[in-house]
């Protein structure tokens, strides 16, 4: 019997964030491959995934309860890892559990933004990542990195061997960024907005995200064009110079805060905007990129690798600390009705470039190679 496991326990948080969603969709693909004879899968998580509640044959739940509110992958996984340890442990997420008697484990790595633009991030959050970061590289015998941009910093800042990394993309949920005109109007009323008349950005609203110097770029648009600007999401690390940016704004009457968003409603707000911006200092992939071009909705982004990689000719781009840049692509994106129908037509093709199923099939054969490769040289 050859016993894989995998750390889903990221699922049981309330609120989904993207590496939570990769999770949600790797595992939703991965329980839909045929399993080989004599293979199992065991979800490791202190309490069942309703969405998960039945598994087929050869996935199974293993139940590890843990009183406490954090210490469950350091000490209650690492502890059954020890006494009763799967051939492979798969780690989706940050962490890697600290003990794993003779396990083979691989690990995904979702980026090292910390390292690339350490300004944005506090001190404690730095220390915790690099900690993390570091046991990965150091107890992982495979790396996933989930962008070409994400293994290159990989090589370049931890001088990691390349032949220690696979690159497997994510991908976007096609069903439902698609289906955007089921609820549109009733979603565009409850928030009060206006179909093609805001931008949009969802995520936590915090300095990694360059989100006051958004505002600030918005604010200069404001001069003359027309659009709102419509930020989801709660405040994170650097919410007071958000918090002035938007006061000090000249224009603060026209951007709206949506606070906490519930999942249901993304994409419409996402179809409904004249553009969604995303304008982050650093990303490990870019999730948000490929759900708004399949939402069949513009994008203004970042120029930076990740996203230059996965959007190619679909985006306008600009520097996330050019302000003046970013303003000016809002000005063309509003003013220019032929760039918004090519940018929206290049991302509808490019979004297809992309799968879940091969996202989950590339994940498992990484899997089943580092025990192969094992036997192998037995």
């Amino acid at each position: 019997m050859t016993t894989y496991g995998i750390d889903v326990n990221p699922l049981t948080r309330t609120n989904r964030t993207g590496t939570e969603w990769y999770l949600f969709y790797l595992i939703s693909n991965l329980i839909k491959l045929p399993l080989q004879e004599g293979e199992r899968v065991l979800l490791y998580s202190s309490a069942v995934v309703p969405e998960f509640a039945e598994l087929p044959t050869g996935f199974e739940w293993r139940i590890l309860n843990w009183p406490f509110k954090k210490g469950w992958t350091k000490a209650r996984l690492s502890f059954e890892l020890l006494t009763r340890s799967p051939d492979v442990f798969f780690s989706p997420a940050h962490e890697v559990p600290f003990f794993s008697n003779k396990t083979k484990i691989v690990a995904t790595v979702h980026d090292v933004a910390f390292h690339l633009k350490p300004e944005v991030y506090s001190e404690e959050e730095k220390i915790r990542q690099e900690k993390a970061i570091a046991r990965q590289i150091k107890s992982s015998d495979q790396l996933i990195a989930v962008s070409n941009a994400t293994k290159n910093d990989l090589l370049k800042i931890y001088k990691v061997a390349e032949t220690k990394i696979d690159v497997v993309p994510l991908s976007a949920d096609l069903s439902r960024f698609m289906a955007h005109a089921d609820g549109l109007t009733e979603t565009l009323f409850h928030y009060e907005l206006n179909q093609g008349e805001y931008f949009f950005y969802l995520g936590r609203l915090e300095a990694k995200k360059n989100i006051a110097n958004l505002i600030r770029a918005f604010s200069k648009y404001a001069e003359n064009g027309k659009a709102d600007l419509v930020l989801g999401g709660k405040y994170g690390f650097g919410a007071e110079d958000i918090k002035r940016a938007i006061n000090s704004s000249k224009f603060k009457n026209r951007i709206k805060l949506l606070g906490y968003v519930r999942d249901a409603d993304v994409p419409a707000l996402m179809a409904g905007a004249l553009a969604y911006v995303l304008p982050s200092w650093c990303e490990g992939f870019g999730l948000p990129a490929l759900e708004t071009m399949a939402s069949g909705t513009p994008l203004l982004a970042s120029s930076i690798p990740a996203l230059h990689e996965v959007v190619e000719d679909a985006g306008l781009f600009a520097d996330p600390g050019d302000i003046d840049a970013w303003a000016e692509n809002m000005r063309l994106i509003s003013d220019d009705d032929k760039l918004r129908g090519e940018l929206v037509l290049r991302g509808s093709a490019r979004v297809h470039d992309f799968s879940w199923e091969e996202t989950a099939r590339l994940t498992f054969e990484i899997l089943r190679r580092i025990l192969a490769y094992e036997e192998f040289n037995k």
